[in-house]
């Protein structure tokens, strides 16, 4: 008779991030996608909110004779399309991150599935759920003028590619290894290199993507 095993408690996680990790198998899928969507979907509901609480500039070419834009409809228009992006950049993140990791594991002889990866991924990204949750409740208390002076000190000195390096990154980060280590059979060290080489990847796409851009544009 087979020995019945539990369904592991995402939230465990937190507190017992190796012991949780360890019994996170590919069957286990559906969990961590549930909990990448509910990320994303308090995600994207704070930066609705936030969004809506921002200025929004009509852009010249959609002004002219005849054309009437009720400038409260395109701000909600735009925080739609914001918080939209907000969720799509969440999920993709998981499955990009999940991907890369696979693949730099891989080539560094690690065992394992990329189903059992996104799994495991999905359930280490549990300190995001209290990142967006803490965000929510701040998207819906802080004053117009609060968020206006701190979109300003943030633009004024933090490089775009640390404005979203925090606590609850690192932590997720800190779980990434133990999921990869776990999921491939590697040593934390070799787990370590690979999670934090799909992270500059996926900083660096953007930037050299950019630059090609502005290169062609020459």
């Amino acid at each position: 008779m087979s020995e019945h095993r539990s369904t592991p408690n995402p939230l465990i996680c937190l507190i017992r991030p190796v012991k949780t990790l360890s019994d996170v198998d590919e069957s286990h899928l559906w969990i961590g996608l549930a909990l990448i969507l509910l990320i994303a979907s308090i995600a994207s509901t704070a930066r609705y909110n936030y969004a809506i609480k921002l200025p929004v500039e009509i852009p010249k070419f959609l002004q002219g004779p005849g054309r009437q834009i009720n400038p409260e409809a395109f701000k909600r228009n735009i925080a739609y399309l914001q918080a939209f992006g907000e969720g799509v950049g969440i999920l993709s993140n998981w499955i990009l991150t999940s991907i890369l990791i696979h693949l730099y594991t891989k080539a560094l002889g690690g065992r394992g599935s990329l189903k059992g990866m996104l799994s495991k991924a999905g359930y280490a990204s549990a300190p995001l759920l209290i990142q967006q949750i803490l965000r929510l409740i701040d998207s819906y208390t802080i004053r117009r003028e609060s968020l206006l002076e701190l979109l300003a000190s943030l633009q004024g000195w933090t490089p775009r590619t640390l404005t979203h390096l925090n606590i609850f990154l690192l932590w997720t980060i800190i779980l990434l290894i133990i999921a990869t280590s776990t999921n491939y059979e590697t040593s934390k060290g070799r787990a370590a290199a690979s999670t934090l080489l799909a992270y500059l990847t996926l900083i660096l796409i953007p930037l050299l993507s950019h630059r090609a851009m502005m290169m062609a544009s020459l």
